[in-house]
């Protein structure tokens, strides 16, 4: 991240410590000196990096500037260490201060993070058909995959060139049980929809789905038709279209969906974009080495 975090046990202190590292230099006769006991044996993890990462892990759910007396509510940490990570950050280059005293992410790891995307197989081979599906849908495509607590992640994103078009980010974790590519994926992997549907579900428009029963048949349902329809169930003015990507193994690995403005989600569209959905998704299963 650009920065060094060093450890307190770095400071050499009088006594004991010194003696240690004497002991170091100058080992035993035959060159072998003793080692730790395994239970005094001192892991590699860095407590410091770890409390850094859970300040940003804070801006990842909240999405937004946040001030100290959240972040020290968010996580846990005493004020004192928390306003030492957050120097850091600073210095690091990875956060911001603003005028409101408040901190904010920089595109720093934003440009960290889109190497390591860049070396993911399945966006590469994705990208051209996700394109492809854009211009014959003339609407915003996204690759979506299912992070461990059982949210979805756009992975890759087609923006359609229509004026009025569905707004979303990369990168960022949005509720799987009532997208369509989230439930596309949950309807393939039995351990996280377990936990997705036996957790809160804020009901987050007037027509969001949040009856676990209700919702288990309609995720089942999706699996069975190969493809995943919502309607203003994540945000009141969207919806979307999804169908399941595969490996060379045939396991499910992301979602290919299409964000429609719900204004325009007639069934004429929903039916035209399934299809159109299902072929793509197909193609990219293909070029993953998919064979039914």
């Amino acid at each position: 991240m650009g920065a060094f975090f060093v450890s307190r046990d770095a400071n050499l202190t009088p006594g004991s410590d010194r003696k240690k590292v004497r002991a170091m230099a100058n080992p035993p006769a035959g060159g072998k000196t003793r080692a730790a006991p395994a239970g005094r044996r001192r892991t590699a993890v860095m407590g410091s990096v770890l409390k850094a990462f859970e300040v940003l892990e804070v801006f990842e759910r909240k999405w937004r500037p946040l001030g100290v007396t959240e972040l020290v509510r968010e996580t846990g940490q005493p004020k004192s260490s928390l306003h030492r990570v957050l120097t850091t950050l600073v210095r690091a280059g990875v956060l911001e201060q603003n005028e409101a005293g408040l901190y904010h992410l920089t595109l720093k790891l934003w440009r960290i993070g889109s190497l390591a995307l860049s070396e993911i197989d399945l966006v590469r081979v994705a990208q051209p058909y996700l394109e492809s599906l854009c211009r014959a849908a003339d609407e915003t495509v996204h690759l979506a995959v299912l992070e461990p607590g059982g949210g979805v992640v756009y992975l890759s994103k087609v923006e359609s060139p229509r004026s009025i078009r569905v707004q979303t980010q990369v990168g960022r974790v949005t509720p799987s049980w009532c997208t369509a590519t989230g439930r596309t994926l949950l309807a393939h992997d039995s351990r996280l929809r377990d936990k997705v549907l036996a957790g809160p579900m804020t009901k987050l428009t007037p027509d969001t789905e949040t009856d676990p029963e209700r919702l288990r048949r309609i995720i089942e349902q999706a699996g069975r038709d190969g493809v995943a329809v919502t309607k203003g169930e994540n945000h009141p003015e969207m919806g979307g279209v999804a169908a399941p990507v595969r490996d060379h193994a045939g396991a499910v690995v992301a979602a290919c969906g299409l964000g429609v403005p719900a204004f325009r989600m007639d069934d004429a569209l929903v039916a035209r974009c399934s299809l159109l959905v299902i072929r793509t998704a197909a193609e990219i299963s293909e070029a993953l080495n998919y064979r039914p």
